[in-house]
Formats: C-alpha cells, structure tokens, sequence
C-alpha cells in the first residue's frame, strides 16, 4: 500500500521553485492511486530506496500481455519519490500499459554510477518479475523526467550492464526521457550555477562527466529515443537534447524531438492527460505504431 503522507524525509528541494512542482505531483498521484490497480513497494535491493510501484494495465489480461514503461523521477539527484509520477499511470494502464515508477538511491551519499545501477537492477527486476503482474518482459521501454531520465538513459545504453543482469538488448525497445539533461560535460560552470551543482552532487571528479554524460556513451545498437523537453526549459536540457540527437543521427538510431508546451516542471505534470503529445506519443510507440 502506498503511503504518501510518511514519505522519508529529504533536504530542501533544489530548485526552490521546485517545491510547488513536488506538492502538485505527490497530491496528484494520490488521486491517481486511488483510480488504479497497484502493487506497491516492491524491493529490488537492500537499501530503503530501491523500490517500485507496479500499476497494472487496465484490463489486464493474461492472453495480450501489456508492454511496459519503467520510469525514474526527477530531483536533481538529490530528492524524489517514486510516488511523484503515479500521475501517469491512469492514462498509460488505460491505454493497456503496465506502468513501473521507481526510486534510488541519492546524491550527494550516492554518486551517478549508484543510481545508474539502481536504474538497471530496477530494469532486471522488471524483467524477471512484470509477467506475473500482465506485462510483456520482452516489450520495455525507459523513462525518466529530469534527473530521472538522464540516470534511465545511461541504463538504457549500457548494454553491458543489461546483460549482466540477464536482461537481453532486444527486451528494452525505447528511451523517453523527458525534460533530461543528456549532456553533463558543462565546461563552463559558474559558481552557483546548476552546471556547477550537478558536478558536485553526481561526480566524484570532473573527468567522470564524459562517463556520466548519456550523449557519450551512445552506440548504433541503441533504442529508440524519444526526446521530449519543454519550449521554456533550462538551456542545458535544450542543449543537451539537440546534441543527443545528432549524436543518435549521426549513428542511424531511430530518434524524434518533441518540444512541449509550458517549463522543466508544467510539462512533466501535463503528461498526466491523456490528450497530452507526449503521452499519445509514448502510447503510439509502446503499442507498435511508429
């Protein structure tokens, strides 16, 4: 059972303009897990964090097994819950998929290779268990808003982590970050910038950026990807999108931007509606129509 009103307590939210954001999503994804099937709190490590919700398709159905989104919060590595993006599942399960949201472990304790595995071990966990609750082991995409996505996207290109887990490149058919910074080289980096914060919360040193940075570690075997950022978003999601698709161009992966209406935190709490141009998108490409 979901409990949203004793969630483990967290440092201040960064940005502070975030706190509204954060507010607005746990109270929407109350709603939401109020309309949906569930099966909460479940473990795919020994720390506190490395849990998953599992929201079951609507209906399920044992003959037509659901195809799959395993989704990451954002919080710029340092909060979230995997409760803030419940607000999805009404529109995915009703649309007949199997909606996963996770959490792991945080910065500035955990650095990126962490919540990178934690990524991936929720992703084999996925794997190994989603067919008893309805939904197709071998039909999962990724996903993640902001942080969030960055951390999938780094597990959705390390193939070789994949494999370590069991989970067959075949079995992860497409990356949706949404509103994700896919480039954390930033050479320049003032002080007091977010530039300069994501290399203090996630690095251990700044020559790791390349290793942490999903632009760089993409190879022509890589899934699909959606990239979806916001028209008044932080430049350094924009920037980092259009490098990731010229990247994924230039290596013939199959890739499209989408440039959503509102900023970094309206567009992810839009995705809610089923009406939204990232939702009919990601429910398009999961049921096969490209």
């Amino acid at each position: 059972m979901l409990d949203f009103d004793h969630l483990s307590p967290q440092p201040p939210l960064y940005p502070e303009v975030a706190l509204a954001y954060a507010q607005a999503a746990l109270q929407r994804s109350k709603t939401a897990s109020q309309v949906c099937q569930v099966v909460a709190n479940q473990r795919f490590g020994a720390d506190e964090a490395q849990a998953l919700d599992v929201y079951l398709a609507r209906p399920p159905s044992s003959s037509s097994p659901s195809p799959v989104l395993v989704f990451a919060h954002g919080g710029a590595w340092t909060n979230g819950y995997k409760e803030w993006m419940g607000l999805m599942a009404p529109a995915l399960t009703a649309a007949g998929i199997t909606f996963v949201s996770i959490s792991y472990r945080l910065a500035p304790q955990h650095k990126w290779r962490a919540m990178r595995d934690d990524c991936l071990d929720a992703i084999a966990w996925v794997h190994r268990h989603i067919a008893v609750h309805g939904g197709t082991p071998g039909r999962i995409a990724v996903g993640g808003h902001s942080a969030g996505g960055h951390l999938m996207a780094l597990a959705a290109l390390d193939a070789e982590g994949l494999q370590a887990r069991g989970v067959p490149r075949s079995a992860l058919f497409a990356c949706l970050p949404l509103c994700a910074p896919l480039d954390i080289r930033y050479p320049q980096r003032e002080s007091g910038t977010g530039e300069e914060r994501t290399h203090q919360m996630l690095l251990d040193d700044a020559s790791e950026a390349t290793a942490a940075s999903p632009v760089c570690q993409v190879s022509a075997d890589a899934p699909f990807m959606l990239l979806a950022y916001a028209r008044d978003d932080l430049p350094r999601i924009v920037n980092g999108a259009g490098a990731m698709a010229a990247e994924l161009q230039r290596l013939r992966v199959p890739t499209e931007t989408l440039v959503l209406e509102g900023d970094h935190f309206s567009a992810a709490l839009a995705v809610e509606d089923a009406e939204s141009a990232w939702t009919q998108r990601v429910v398009r490409r999961l049921h096969g129509c490209t």
